[in-house]
């Protein structure tokens, strides 16, 4: 079986670029298909804890993602366990359900069209040993 191919939104690259590499969330994208994460929030949106260098799962980063689309993850939100607040604001999750019930319903032709556009970018392909 072939495993989903993994993006990340223009706004979450911009955020994850000083905070998670790309194998991390690649990792993590495994992870969420193997059922791995820590609250499932409805709309196909899951909050994923991802484990950093020298930090671990209790300092990790959180993250947001859509998981439902039939070939694809998405990661749509991430924030710093550090960053002030106990977790992520109820409009933020309200914002990424709404940015998931869009996603999930993208055709591969329409997935292609916001790559080559930038708005998403693919961090990891369906193909086995990613």
């Amino acid at each position: 079986m072939d495993r989903k191919r993994v993006f990340k939104t223009k706004t979450f690259d911009r955020w994850a670029r000083k905070v998670v590499v790309d194998e991390l969330l690649c990792i993590a994208a495994r992870e969420i298909e193997a059922g791995v994460f820590e609250a499932d929030l409805g709309h196909g949106l899951c909050k994923k804890r991802i484990a950093t260098p020298g930090h671990g799962k209790r300092g990790a980063v959180r993250t947001l993602v859509a998981k439902q689309h039939s070939s694809a993850i998405f990661f749509l939100v991430g924030r710093e366990k550090s960053q002030p607040g106990k977790d992520f604001p109820d409009s933020v999750v309200s914002a990424a359900k709404a940015i998931a019930d869009s996603l999930q319903t993208l055709t591969p032709a329409q997935l292609e069209e916001l790559a080559a556009s930038g708005n998403l970018k693919e961090i990891c392909s369906g193909q086995k040993g990613e």
